[in-house]
């Protein structure tokens, strides 16, 4: 391995002359490829002889295996025909982004609908002043764990009453919104 390796070095240093080349056709390909054909022509090999001698090196070492085999057509006949499968589970379609805008369309349809207070129904627990029973009928966004309370119930839109939270919420919805209608 190493007399091959010190070979091809003095092949790409250039101190090869042309008798080692003819003796190896192998090496005189390599010659050709790296410093092309004019340079086989200018040490005195011709072509020819290094692609016959190529290929009688390789027919030697490989035998018959770069044939192919031919097979006739008799035999072709007597194949039983190939019946494909019919019971194949249905292709794996990918995960739609249609669920996504309703998503995100509730999300501003929710606080819209607070703001008038279309929830006061969630105040049927509530004890105390500030309950949707006594006319608070929003949901306090600010303090939303609270609704057994009135802490958690504040007058709706129809009084005149908006909030930063409800604002801010209405607010992130439509950039959400946004965000979907602009990366599509």
């Amino acid at each position: 391995m190493s007399d091959q390796l010190e070979t091809l070095q003095k092949l790409l240093d250039g101190e090869l002359g042309a008798e080692i080349l003819e003796n190896d056709p192998v090496l005189a390909k390599l010659a050709e490829r790296i410093y092309g054909e004019d340079f086989l022509e200018t040490m005195g090999l011709s072509r020819g002889e290094s692609k016959r001698a190529l290929s009688e090196s390789l027919s030697d070492d490989l035998d018959d295996d770069l044939l192919v085999e031919i097979i006739p057509t008799d035999e072709i006949d007597d194949l039983e025909p190939f019946e494909a499968p019919q019971n194949l589970p249905p292709p794996i379609t990918p995960v739609s982004d249609k669920k996504i805008p309703y998503f995100r369309l509730s999300l501003l349809i929710l606080p819209i609908l607070n703001l008038f207070g279309l929830f006061s129904f969630l105040g049927a627990f509530c004890e105390g002043n500030g309950c949707p029973s006594t006319g608070n009928t929003k949901i306090n966004l600010a303090s939303i764990g609270n609704l057994d309370s009135g802490w958690g119930w504040s007058p709706s839109l129809l009084e005149g009453a908006v909030g930063i939270p409800d604002i801010l919420m209405i607010l992130f919805s439509l950039s959400l919104i946004g965000l979907w209608y602009f990366r599509k």
